[in-house]
């Protein structure tokens, strides 16, 4: 037996937006062969996600990825993202198909058909073969790929693709639908018989005639021969000779429906999609093994295509939206979508009948009525029952229930006794003691304990066992004979009782406040789970020990709830999302399968996690609405490998010119320039819809850890340094299995500024500026002292000026003193000689004096000698002013000596009075000697001739 899982999806054709009601499933396995088993019967669709459009056929590339012909265009599904190409003109795709040599996927609609590829970003691109087709009108309904042709087939021609050009075949036949069988291809004329399309050419087949009025949708090989299905006329076998009715279940019942669609199932089984109920999957007799529909799963019963995996699991193609259904070995759903049964939280193999223990009450069906389709529409209810049950237990020809209300006796399906004074039960513990047989009982208020007494069982009272007055969750007894108590929030108690089990001889509490204590059994031991630690009684110090050995086979399953025995060696561990069949006999453990039963809308019971084992070969689990049959005696181990990720593409973007690299996976190691440091990794796994896949990725060089597992299909990392990396990407799931990593080695190289000859130019400049910087600090400790000498000279200088000022300040007084003696003497002298003049004259030339006047007119004529006095001048005036009559005879070589003179004079900055003294002269001459003084100087009317010799 086996299982199917359902998931739906609907998509919004007015704002391309895609819902993905993820997979309603709930147990994910592995890559296991097809087989057959009760459907999980969910509908997760929602009124708010209904979508007009259809989705028309269904194909699957080598990698995994789904692609879906749909109303909006071409529809790709990786298992996590939903991706739409638009073809051009936004036109129906009504027809996909992928060629196996090299992975295009063709594609036909309205007025057109052609390929599609994935270009370097992984995205699909479209080519059109139809650009130069004359298709007015026409829709390609249907794509058949051969090994070296692809046929689109449309109501009025067929076009043949040789993968270089395209050919029609138009022989004036309107065809139906073009169906590949064995490598023929077959198709009907509307209204007429069955040709097959050889060479280009339609051959008619013999005796068709019969489906004139009717339409072949499906011709499926059977054995040597071909099984034909017509919309209103059921199915029929063909030998080749002759077409003979199949006068079975299914082709009886199927003809109200308008058969659609077909396939051949990889179990040997055949799935029919119908317009009007749903899908069938029967058998070679024709007997129906599942049927889905709108009534238990599907989101509506038009089924437009159907595809199957590799692996079994088939996808399904509808009016509205799209459903996948997952076969899994060893286990069959019952689901209860309605809420007729409620949860599950007890069963028991009682008379050749299943018994459920429900919130609602107890329910029962035959062995018989587990095979039938609609399984559940057999359970028939225990009257007396209602409300809560929380175990059951055969015994004896009995059926003891552990009701809210008490203990009650079942026989032939009904009640037909309740124990009294017996609050409500939650667990019944059959325990053999000295040859009698006792019931042991957790309730809601204590522990109690029950003898058999004939047909019923009488209560044995026990005063220390009714001290403990705090509800039961569970009890079990160990190999010492001690029984031990589970409280449902408050530990455990170990109880040792008297042989005739009317009295306690000892009792202790073991209480952890930090976590709840869990009893269990493994083997013939009693053991306590708190968290993921498993504990043993130590008798010898009467204590809760930690087992490391039993803790370190269960550490790789997390959160354990329960553990139930299926043998000495074999148990269940039960978690909250799933379960683990696990074989340990005190040495070593393994894993043999792992469920996970936590996808969307199917959970086990929280807090009263259970599988109950109703016999060697079949495990029940019990879930909050329905239950699950796991029928097998000795499973094979589970294929533990999970597939391994693919890169779907590789971009290295520079985020400052938004420049893009696209990147090979399979390089040894990638060398990416500095500013193309932003990478985005996008990847997907062909098993994510199947094992319900979730990824983790870890950049080595960047992340010590794994990230954790997320629905993700896409990640990048921004701003990465220089440096070599490996990017690591792996799968998981719920049930701790990891595949095998995918990596990428790439690495981004320094920027200009940061390679090895950058270093080395940094460090040969730093060398010659810390040289620089040695010299220059050297060039200033020079110049420091420099400036301190300069300094010192500067001051003795200085006071060398001063001295040298004073010396000239002195010199020019003697000079100004000189010259006014001269001056003065001269005006005496002159002043002198007038007067001797004067009185020689007033004495009228007396002859007496004459000599006197003679001699003393040249006494002051000798005085008054001007070349003594100017040799004295000019000596003292070439101290005050060396070079001065040099320079004015060299610029200007007209200058006489009297001029000179003249010129002395003005440096000396004296008035024309003096002037005339000093050279004696009249004034009249000294103006006649300054004006012919500037002319010879070339000095503008405007110059003051006394300012030219002062800056002079």
């Amino acid at each position: 037996m086996g299982l199917s899982i359902l998931f739906a999806c609907s998509l919004d054709t007015g704002r391309y937006f895609i819902v993905r009601l993820v997979l309603c499933a709930v147990m994910l396995f592995a890559n296991f062969p097809a087989w057959s088993g009760k459907p999980n019967v969910i509908n997760f669709f929602r009124n708010q996600y209904r979508a007009a459009n259809k989705n028309w056929s269904i194909t699957q590339d080598s990698r995994g990825i789904m692609y879906f012909g749909n109303d909006d265009g071409l529809l790709e599904f990786d298992g996590i993202r939903w991706t739409l190409y638009r073809p051009p003109e936004d036109k129906v795709v009504r027809s996909v198909a992928v060629s196996p040599k090299d992975g295009r996927i063709y594609s036909g609609g309205y007025e057109e058909f052609g390929f599609w590829k994935p270009n370097v970003a992984g995205e699909m691109e479209y080519t059109s073969l139809s650009k130069n087709m004359n298709m007015r009108n026409e829709d390609v309904w249907k794509i058949c790929v051969t090994d070296s042709l692809v046929y689109f087939q449309s109501f009025r021609k067929v076009y043949i693709y040789d993968n270089q050009t395209v050919q029609e075949v138009n022989q004036g036949l309107g065809i139906l639908f073009l169906l590949k069988v064995k490598n023929e291809l077959w198709t009907q004329a509307i209204k007429g018989s069955i040709y097959r399309l050889e060479n280009g050419k339609y051959v008619q087949m013999p005796g068709s005639e019969i489906f004139s009025d009717t339409e072949v949708r499906v011709v499926l090989p059977y054995e040597d021969k071909y099984l034909v299905g017509t919309t209103s006329k059921g199915i029929y076998i063909y030998d080749g000779q002759e077409f003979v009715y199949w006068d079975t279940e299914f082709s009886n019942r199927v003809k109200p429906y308008e058969l659609n669609i077909g396939l051949t199932g990889n179990n040997g089984n055949y799935f029919f999609g119908t317009l009007l109920d749903g899908i069938y999957e029967i058998n070679k007799q024709g007997k129906i093994i599942n049927h889905l529909s709108a009534a238990n799963c599907l989101q509506n019963n038009t089924v437009l295509s159907l595809y199957q995996e590799a692996s079994g699991n088939l996808w399904v193609a509808m009016d509205r939206g799209i459903s996948y259904v997952q076969y899994s070995p060893y286990i069959d759903f019952y689901i209860n979508s309605g809420g007729k049964v409620g949860a599950v939280y007890a069963a028991a193999m009682h008379e050749n009948k299943l018994y459920l223990g429900t919130n609602q009450g107890v329910f029962y069906m035959t062995e018989e009525d587990l095979e039938t389709d609609g399984a559940l529409s057999n359970l028939k209810f225990v009257e007396g029952t209602q409300g809560q049950i929380w175990d059951l237990i055969s015994k004896d020809g009995f059926l003891l229930c552990g009701h809210t209300k008490g203990l009650k006796i079942i026989e032939h399906d009904r009640v037909v006794d309740q124990v009294k004074n017996i609050t409500g039960v939650y667990r019944i513990q059959h325990i053999p003691h000295f040859g009698e047989e006792y019931l042991f009982l957790g309730t809601y208020t204590k522990a109690n304990i029950l003898k058999r007494d004939g047909k019923s069982w009488k209560t044995i009272s026990n005063i220390e066992l009714d001290k403990i007055r705090e509800p039961v969750f569970n009890i079990e007894r160990d190999h010492l004979g001690n029984l031990w108590l589970e409280h449902v929030k408050k530990g455990v108690y170990r109880c040792v009782l008297a042989d005739d089990m009317t009295r306690l001889k000892y009792i202790k509490h073991y209480h952890d406040k930090g976590a709840r204590l869990r009893i269990f059994r493994i083997g013939e031991r009693v053991v306590f789970a708190r968290n993921d630690s498993i504990f043993v009684y130590n008798d010898i110090e009467d204590c809760m020990t930690y087992h490391e050995g039993i803790s370190r086979h269960f550490a790789d399953i997390q959160g354990v709830r329960n553990i139930v025995s299926l043998s000495a060696t074999r148990f269940w561990a039960i978690t909250g999302s799933g379960l683990h069949e696990v074989h340990y006999d005190g040495h070593d453990s393994k894993i043999n399968n792992r469920y996970d039963v936590s996808y969307n809308n199917l959970s086990l019971v929280n807090e009263h996690e259970r599988v109950i084992v109703l016999n060697d070969s079949t495990s029940l689990v019990c879930l909050d609405n329905g239950f699950l049959l796991h029928r097998t005696k000795q499973t094979s181990p589970m294929k533990d490998s999970l597939s391994i990720p693919v890169f779907r593409s590789i971009t290295a973007i520079n985020p400052k010119s938004g420049k893009t690299m696209y990147l090979t996976a399979n390089e040894n190691e990638t060398k990416l320039p500095h500013n193309y440091n932003l990478l985005r990794f996008d990847f997907f796994s062909g098993d994510a819809v199947p094992r319900n896949l979730y990824f983790q990725t870890r950049l080595a060089e960047m992340e010590e850890k794994w990230s954790s597992p997320k629905r993700i299909c896409e990640i990048q990392f921004e701003r990465l340094p220089k440096g070599q990396y490996t990017f690591m990407l792996r799968t998981t799931d719920n049930s701790g299995q990891y595949s095998e990593p995918t990596e990428f080695q790439f690495s981004i190289s320094a920027p200009c500024y940061a390679t090895q000859w950058a270093y080395l130019a940094y460090f040969v400049l730093t060398v010659l500026l810390l040289v620089g910087s040695w010299y220059w600090w050297l060039r200033q400790l020079q110049n420091r002292h420099i400036l301190k000498i300069r300094m010192r000279e500067e001051q003795r200088l200085r006071r060398m000026n001063n001295e040298l000022q004073r010396e000239i300040a002195s010199k020019n007084s003697e000079l100004f003193m000189q010259t006014t003696f001269i001056i003065q003497k001269n005006e005496l002298l002159n002043k002198v000689k007038e007067e001797v003049a004067d009185f020689y004259r007033g004495i009228s030339g007396n002859k007496a004096i004459k000599p006197l006047y003679e001699k003393v007119d040249a006494l002051l004529s000798e005085n008054m000698d001007m070349d003594e006095d100017w040799k004295l001048f000019l000596i003292q005036f070439e101290q005050n002013h060396a070079d001065f009559f040099k320079r004015l005879k060299h610029e200007y070589g007209e200058l006489t000596p009297h001029d000179l003179k003249l010129c002395a004079c003005l440096k000396l900055n004296l008035s024309s009075k003096d002037i005339a003294s000093l050279l004696n002269i009249s004034l009249r001459g000294v103006e006649n000697s300054r004006y012919r003084l500037r002319k010879k100087l070339n000095l503008s009317p405007e110059q003051n001739l006394n300012e030219f010799f002062m800056r002079y």
